[in-house]
């Protein structure tokens, strides 16, 4: 039995249907005994729709200089 943090990691696979047939029922039996497993996997859903419906609008270069600056130094421990 896949443990919750494992469905986390394997949802967006799941919604995708990219995973095995072993591993689409493991998930597929966990949602069925979980709630809260499966209202995450159900708010993901829901993420995705909305986010495909927006309009897509590109960044301009300042725009993305500012959101890199306020990105964490992977460099710094």
């Amino acid at each position: 039995m896949l443990k919750c943090n494992e469905i986390a990691n394997l949802a967006s696979d799941y919604l995708d249907k990219n995973l095995s047939w072993k591993e689409y029922f493991s998930v597929k039996m966990h949602l069925f005994m979980c709630g809260h497993c499966k209202r995450f996997v159900q708010h993901l859903l829901s993420t995705i729709r909305v986010v495909q419906g927006m309009e897509r609008q590109l960044a301009t270069t300042g725009e993305t200089e500012n959101i890199v600056a306020c990105l964490p130094d992977k460099n710094q421990t």
